[in-house]
């Protein structure tokens, strides 16, 4: 049986990031994958600053390799549109779009490259992961067996292992559900601006338009899992209904080709849980429920969780200490770079969900600039 200090199952952004974090260590790490790079993932494609700041946390470097790889987009302002008014909120370096599949690949790519210390099982999809005295019996659906002192679980949503692990079970009304395509010929599109459009009826959904490179959009529409019985349409019907319904999307779409399949996924919003370590284990990443409850965005908390998860397991390692005594310094460190914006996040949301009226009453008051500014600054405070 191969035996390791630190199992990493899943190379999403999380699970890239803590692997990328413990290069140049003397700890023995797995990183599990169940598929093989490139591939695909459902996401709208936009790197927050908090994405950015944490590549650069990890290596400088690895910024500058980002940016001369692919020259992304910057993404300066969001165009937030309701009932067809567009109120713009303006950003110094945001952060940029590029896709998923790309990015995903680039940091397992220096894994590949930095990570000597790191042992690379692509094809390997991890079954359970049982509790033993001296550590963790992991099980591949293969059933090869790996022996593990700790586990970071990054295995993304509805993560059976997390699961297994917190013995708390999968509750789905705290998730919601996407689907997205990728088109050519959306007209009147900005290369800085990111547009989510709102309604009172899906709302905390939205429907979104990310500019990409070379003149193509990232499109798509989610909402909750909590209110999906609530409408007739499905999904895709609904996405189809809200360009149709509304005459400027209407036109912009008029020439636009669908260049991809239409692909959906869970989003498991953060509801100021951050209860996600133990003994022996931590779990990242979207299998933690680290997702905006309003933006959906999550790539850059989930790169934050596998920063953070990386340096707490390595002091477990070189204490021997795998009590959650240890690892709850990881729970520490997310709540206090996340909770206070996800607390009023989570806030405003079941307001606006109890009271839809006041979407009306926020449109009111952004239509005055430094109004909508002033909004912004709160938000993002």
């Amino acid at each position: 049986m191969l035996e390791y200090d630190i199992a990493i199952i899943g190379s999403g952004p999380s699970g890239s990031c803590a692997a990328l974090t413990l290069q140049n260590t003397n700890v023995r790490v797995a990183l599990f994958e169940k598929e093989e790079f490139p591939r695909q993932k459902v996401c709208g494609d936009g790197l927050c600053d908090r994405s950015i700041n944490t590549l650069r946390a990890i290596s400088e470097s690895y910024y500058f390799e980002f940016m001369e790889t692919f020259s992304p987009l910057p993404m300066q302002k969001t165009d937030l549109v309701y009932k067809g008014t567009h109120y713009t909120l303006n950003f110094k370096n945001f952060g940029y779009t590029c896709k998923r599949e790309d990015f995903d690949a680039f940091l397992f790519s220096r894994i590949q490259r930095d990570c000597s210390n790191c042992t690379i099982y692509q094809n390997t999809q991890i079954a359970e992961v049982q509790k033993h005295e001296n550590g963790l019996i992991i099980r591949s659906t293969q059933n090869e067996t790996f022996f593990a002192k700790m586990v970071i679980v990054a295995n993304g949503a509805k993560s059976h292992i997390a699961t297994e692990l917190t013995e708390k079970p999968w509750e789905k009304e705290k998730n919601g559900v996407a689907i997205r395509a990728y088109f050519s010929g959306v007209t009147d599109t900005k290369s800085d601006t990111i547009e989510l459009h709102y309604s009172k009826k899906y709302f905390p959904g939205y429907f979104w338009i990310f500019p990409m490179q070379n003149n193509i959009a990232n499109v798509g529409f989610g909402y909750s899992m909590k209110d999906k019985n609530k409408h007739p349409l499905s999904i895709h019907e609904i996405f189809t209904e809200w360009i149709q319904n509304d005459e400027k999307l209407r036109e912009r779409f008029k020439n636009a080709v669908p260049i991809s399949k239409m692909q959906g996924g869970l989003i498991p919003y953060n509801t100021n849980d951050f209860s996600s370590a133990g003994n022996r284990y931590i779990i990242t990443g979207d299998a933690a429920s680290l997702i905006d409850p309003i933006s959906g965005g999550g790539i850059g908390s989930a790169m934050y969780s596998g920063y953070c998860a990386a340096k707490t397991a390595l002091q477990c390692v070189e204490t021997q200490d795998f009590s959650y005594t240890q690892t709850k310094t990881y729970e520490k460190a997310l709540k206090q770079r996340i909770q206070k914006e996800i607390r009023k996040r989570n806030r405003l949301q079941k307001l606006i969900r109890r009271l839809p009226f006041m979407l009306d009453m926020f449109a009111y008051v952004a239509k005055n600039q430094k109004r909508l500014q002033k909004i912004s600054s709160w938000y993002f405070r």
